[in-house]
């Protein structure tokens, strides 16, 4: 009886580790290649010249969020002491150099569809965005319909 059940565990053992395994093959199959934090590169706007060597900037997927956060242009924010010690024009110049928008995504293909949560600017907010995408090993490229298009390493 005991050799029974031993070979009943057994068994057992062998579906559950061989099921395991293949839903982890399918898994892995299906595994989002976006999910991961990822640093800004190059910013190539189709109306200027591309940066090449950008401020700071980090874009971050989860399975189903992102956020995205990138200083625009090739000059640092302006340094102050505080908040309440800046200036009206560091202000505006802080404003208009980020770029700030969180909200949930979706991928279909190569196609990234985001839907903005939450923005530094009201009139974003709910507003949705396509990219073509391709990942190349630690590359990362989104572009927009209009061409524009970021560059970005995966950092994690």
């Amino acid at each position: 009886m005991r050799q029974l059940i031993g070979i009943t565990l057994l068994g057992l053992l062998a579906v559950v580790v061989t099921v395991h395994g293949q839903s982890s093959s399918q898994s892995a199959a299906k595994a989002n290649p976006l999910v991961g934090a990822w640093k800004v590169t190059e910013i190539d706007d189709v109306n200027k010249p591309p940066i090449t060597n950008p401020q700071p900037g980090l874009y971050v997927f989860t399975e189903q969020h992102y956020s995205f956060l990138r200083i625009n242009g090739t000059a640092p924010l302006p340094a102050y002491a505080s908040n309440a010690k800046a200036t009206d024009a560091d202000k505006v110049a802080v404003f208009d150099a980020i770029f700030v928008q969180s909200g949930t995504y979706t991928v279909t293909g190569n196609m990234l569809a985001t839907k903005v949560l939450v923005a530094k600017s009201a009139f974003v907010l709910g507003s949705s965005a396509q990219y073509e995408f391709a990942v190349n090993g630690k590359e990362l490229v989104l572009t927009q319909k209009s061409g524009a298009a970021l560059k970005l390493e995966r950092v994690e």
